[in-house]
C-alpha cells in the first residue's frame, strides 16, 4: 500500500530522475516499470529485505541468470484481444518462460541463504509443458517444424517429393525450348514455376503466360509440361499454409489457457529484477539499505545527493533528534542549504521506497507516513541554479494537511518579501508546525528566525560552511550552530571600498551587529570542536593501525616459529626413522648365524647409538607461568617478546596494555614479571615488536569491532595480504546485524587494490565472512 505523498513534492525533489538512474540498472523493460512506478510504501521492509539479499548474493555468486528473457506484454495483449501469434512471438515467449524456470532453479539452490528472494521465485508457476510444447513445434528462428503434427509432415513430405520431381523434368523441358529461352534458368511467378521466353518466340510454344520483364523483351512463360505440377504444387503449399495456421492458432489458445500464470511469472519477475536494479545500484553508488524505524532519530552519515556527479558532490551528516522538532539551516547563497535540504528529503523518500540511499549504512531514518516539500520551482540541482521563491499558497496546503507522521521540508522561507514581516510569518509558520507535532527542515537566510532557534530547545540550529579566505562554500553542514550571509566580509576581500564597509556598518543596529559577532564566535568554537575530533579521527586511525601491525608482527612471528618447529620435527623424524631401520638391520644381523654378521651388528648398534646422542633435542622452556597473574602485574609475552600490564580479564584472555597497543593473549603465553605495585612504565621501543619479516596471515576478525574502525582495521590487512603474497584474503565479522558486514563491503568495493569480493562459502563461514581477492 502506496503512501499518500503529493506529487508536487516528488516533482520538487526531483524524485523521478533518481527512479530513472536506478532504472538503468535493471535487465528488462519489466524492472524499469516497477522502479519507475515505485512510490513510499506504508512497509518498504519486504522490499529492503529483499533487495539486501540480492545485493549479498550479487557479492557471492557475481550474477545471476537473466538472459533470453523478453518483453512479452505487447504478445499477452494481442492474446487477450483474441489475436494469432506468430512463430517467432511464440519462441520469445517460450525462451522467456523457459528463462524463468532457469532462474527459478538456481535460486532455489540458493534459498536458503537467500529465503527473501526465494521467497518471490518460488511463486513462479510451473510452465515447463508449455515450453516443451512450443519447442517441439517452433523452430529457434520462429518456423513451424515439420514435426508440429503429422500432417504438416505429410505436406511437406510431398511438396519435396513433388518438387524434385519437377526438378528432374527442368533440363528436358529447358532443352525443348532452348531456342527460344532469353536465359538458360527457371523462375517462380505468383508461386508457379516458369521460363524466360523471348517475346519474339512466345506464339512457339503451348503454355500459359504470366506477364512480360520491364523491357518487354522477355515473357515469363508456363509451359504446358508444367501446368499440372505447378497446380499440385499450389495446392499443396495452400494445405501447408492453412496446417501452419491451425497450428499457431492452436499453440496461441494453449498459451491463453495459460494467461493467468504467465502474467503472474511476469509480475514476480518484476520484482526480482526491481531487487536486481536496486542491488547493483547500491554495489555500484556504494549505496546503504536503511530500514525506517518508528519514532527514531533522523540520522544521515555522509549522505550524498543522487543527482550531483560522484567528483562533485560533497556528503553531509545530519541530524533531526526525538527532542528536537525543526532543524533551521542558514548561510549564504549558494551555499548548500537547498542541496542539502533535498538530500535529507530523498533520504527519507528512497527509503521509504524500499530503494537504497547515498549514506552509510549505520544511518537511521524515520519512518514518516506524510511527507511535504516547498522549494523553489525552477531551482535545478543538476544545472546549479539557485532561485529564492516563497510558495504561500503550498505552505497553506501544508499546514493543513500536515500531522504528527510528517516531514516538512521549506527552502528559503520568508524570503520575497519584507524581510521584518518574513520573518515574523516564518517562526509563525514553524511554531504551527511544531504544534501540530510535524518533523520540518527549514533553509533560511533571516536572522530572527536563527536566534528563534537559539531560543527554544526543540529547534536545533544547522548551517552550511563557508570559507571567507577563498570566498567559496565548502559545502559541509555543521549541526548546532547557526549560519552567517557573510555579505560584509566577501565585500571586503572582493575589494569595497573601506569607507563604504564602515557606513554599511553603521547603518547596521548594534544589536544585529551584536548578534552576528555572537554567531562568528560560536561557529569558531564549533568549528574547533570539528577539528579537535577530525584530530580525534585521525589519533583513533593512528592507534587502530598501529594495533594492526602488531598483530600482523605477532602472527608472523608465531607462523614462523611454528614453521621452525615443524621442520626441526620433520627433519628428527626423518633422522629417527633412519635410525630404526639401522637398528632393525642390526637386529637381523645379530640373529645370523655367521659370526661376522654378529660383530657387525654390535658396531652398527654403537654407531646408532653414536647418533642418537647427535640428534639435538631442545631444553623444555621452564613454565613461569604457573605463577598467578593478576590485573595490575607486568608480564611478557614468551613467544614475541612483547612487554605490557595485565588490564583487565576478558573470557579467558588477559587485556594487556603495552604502550599504545592494546592486544588479548592466552594466560600460558605470559611470563610474569612483577606485580602490581613494581610495575614501571613500559616504553614503546618495549612494546615494538622488532621483525622484517611480513604477516603470513590471511584472515582477519573483526568481530566485536564497531563499524566506524572497519577502514583502519581492514587498511593494514590488506596490505599484509600483498606484501605476504596473498592472493585472498577471509574477513571474521559475523553475521549479527549486518551492519559490519555492510561496512566491510561498503569499504573493499571502493578499494581499487581489491579485484573482487564475495560472502564466503558455507564451509569458509557463510555470511559471517568475506572473501576478497587482492
Amino acid at each position: 500500500m502506496y503512501l499518500n505523498i503529493h506529487g508536487d513534492t516528488l516533482r520538487l525533489l526531483e524524485f523521478r530522475k533518481i527512479l530513472d538512474r536506478i532504472a538503468s540498472f535493471t535487465s528488462t523493460d519489466y524492472g524499469k516499470r516497477l522502479i519507475r512506478e515505485s512510490r513510499p510504501l506504508e512497509k518498504p521492509e519486504n522490499r529492503l529485505e529483499r533487495s539486501r539479499q540480492m545485493r549479498d548474493l550479487l557479492y557471492a555468486y557475481g550474477d545471476i541468470p537473466l538472459g533470453g528473457i523478453h518483453d512479452i506484454t505487447g504478445f499477452i495483449e494481442k492474446i487477450e484481444r483474441s489475436y494469432v501469434l506468430e512463430g517467432k512471438e511464440l519462441k520469445k515467449i517460450s525462451r522467456t518462460l523457459d528463462s524463468l524456470s532457469s532462474l527459478k532453479e538456481f535460486l532455489n539452490k540458493v534459498s536458503e541463504e537467500y529465503p527473501s528472494v526465494w521467497e518471490i521465485a518460488e511463486g513462479f508457476y510451473e510452465m515447463k509443458s508449455l515450453v516443451k510444447k512450443i519447442d517441439r513445434c517452433i523452430g529457434e528462428e520462429g518456423e513451424v517444424l515439420d514435426k508440429a503434427s503429422p500432417e504438416l509432415k505429410k505436406i511437406r513430405g510431398d511438396l519435396k517429393k513433388l518438387t524434385r520431381s519437377l526438378r528432374q523434368k527442368m533440363d528436358s523441358i529447358l532443352s525443348k525450348y532452348k531456342e527460344g529461352l532469353s536465359e538458360n534458368l527457371v523462375l517462380t511467378r505468383e508461386g508457379r514455376y516458369v521460363i524466360p521466353l523471348q517475346s519474339s518466340k512466345k506464339n512457339m510454344y503451348e503454355g500459359i503466360l504470366h506477364g512480360a520483364s520491364s523491357t518487354g523483351m522477355t515473357v515469363y512463360f508456363e509451359p504446358k509440361e508444367l501446368v499440372s505440377i505447378n497446380n499440385e504444387l499450389r495446392l499443396l503449399s495452400s494445405q501447408e499454409k492453412e496446417e501452419v495456421n491451425r497450428i499457431l492458432r492452436e499453440l496461441t489458445e494453449f498459451f491463453k489457457e495459460n494467461l493467468q500464470g504467465i502474467e503472474q511469472n511476469i509480475e514476480l519477475f518484476s520484482e526480482i529484477d526491481f531487487m536486481y536494479a536496486s542491488a547493483r545500484y547500491s554495489m555500484k553508488k556504494n549505496a546503504s539499505f536503511i530500514f525506517p524505524e518508528e519514532k527514531t532519530t533522523l540520522s544521515l552519515r555522509e549522505a550524498r545527493h543522487p543527482l550531483i556527479n560522484e567528483d562533485d558532490v560533497v556528503p553531509i551528516n545530519f541530524e533531526l533528534p526525538e527532542n528536537i522538532n525543526s532543524v533551521v539551516i542558514t548561510g549564504p547563497n549558494t551555499g548548500g542549504k537547498t542541496v542539502a535540504l533535498k538530500t535529507v528529503g530523498l533520504a527519507v523518500l528512497l527509503s521509504l521506497s524500499g530503494l537504497p540511499v547515498l549514506a552509510r549504512s549505520d544511518s537511521k531514518i524515520r519512518k514518516f507516513n506524510k511527507l511535504f516539500a516547498d522549494i523553489g520551482d525552477e531551482q535545478s540541482i543538476e544545472q546549479s541554479l539557485s532561485t529564492f521563491s516563497s510558495h504561500m499558497g503550498r505552505i497553506v496546503r501544508i499546514v493543513r494537511e500536515a500531522d504528527e507522521h510528517s516531514l516538512v521540508l521549506l527552502d528559503e522561507l520568508g524570503a520575497g518579501t519584507d524581510p521584518i514581516e518574513g520573518s515574523g510569518l516564518s517562526m509563525a509558520i514553524i511554531d504551527s508546525l511544531i504544534d501540530i507535532g510535524a518533523k520540518s527542515v527549514v533553509t533560511t537566510h533571516l536572522s530572527p528566525i536563527k536566534l528563534h532557534a537559539i531560543e527554544r530547545e526543540d529547534i536545533m540550529n544547522a548551517s552550511v560552511e563557508f570559507d571567507v579566505r577563498t570566498l567559496k562554500p565548502t559545502y559541509h553542514l555543521i549541526m548546532g550552530v547557526p549560519g552567517s550571509s557573510n555579505a560584509i566580509k566577501i565585500s571586503k576581500r572582493l575589494g569595497l571600498p573601506e569607507e563604504i564597509l564602515e557606513k554599511a556598518e553603521k547603518y547596521l543596529a548594534t544589536e544585529a551587529m551584536d548578534f552576528e559577532a555572537a554567531i562568528g564566535k560560536l561557529y569558531e568554537e564549533k568549528s574547533r570542536v570539528e577539528q579537535i575530533k577530525r584530530d580525534a579521527e585521525g589519533e583513533k586511525k593512528e592507534l587502530s593501525s598501529l594495533k594492526n601491525k602488531f598483530e600482523e608482527k605477532l602472527d608472523a612471528l608465531k607462523n614462523k616459529r611454528y614453521k621452525e618447529v615443524s621442520e626441526e620435527l620433520s627433519d628428527l623424524e626423518e633422522r629417527v626413522d633412519g635410525l630404526l631401520k639401522e637398528v632393525e638391520n642390526a637386529i637381523n644381523l645379530s640373529r645370523s648365524e655367521k659370526e661376522e654378521d654378529k660383530i657387525k651388528a654390535v658396531k652398527l648398534l654403537q654407531e646408532v647409538k653414536k647418533k642418537i646422542k647427535e640428534v639435538p633435542v631442545k631444553p623444555e622452556i621452564k613454565d613461569t607461568g604457573n605463577e598467578k597473574i593478576d590485573v595490575g602485574d607486568t608480564v611478557k609475552d614468551r613467544d614475541t617478546g612483547l612487554t605490557g600490564e595485565v588490564m583487565s580479564m576478558e573470557g579467558d584472555n588477559f587485556v594487556i596494555k603495552a604502550g599504545k597497543i592494546t592486544v588479548k593473549l592466552a594466560p600460558e603465553s605470559l611470563i610474569k614479571l612483577s606485580g602490581k605495585n613494581e610495575n614501571k612504565e613500559i616504553s614503546s621501543e618495549d612494546s615494538y615488536i622488532n621483525t622484517s619479516k611480513t604477516s603470513t596471515t590471511n584472515e582477519i576478525d573483526i568481530r566485536g569491532s564497531v563499524v566506524d574502525d572497519v577502514p583502519f582495521l581492514l587498511d593494514d590487512f590488506i596490505k599484509g595480504l600483498k606484501t605476504g603474497n596473498h592472493k585472498k584474503g577471509y574477513i571474521i565479522h559475523g553475521k549479527g546485524t549486518g551492519r559490519l558486514a555492510s561496512a566491510v563491503w561498503d569499504y573493499v568495493r571502493n578499494q581499487k587494490k581489491i579485484k573482487s569480493f564475495r560472502i564466503g562459502t558455507p564451509r569458509e563461514g557463510g555470511h559471517g565472512v568475506t572473501v576478497i581477492e587482492v
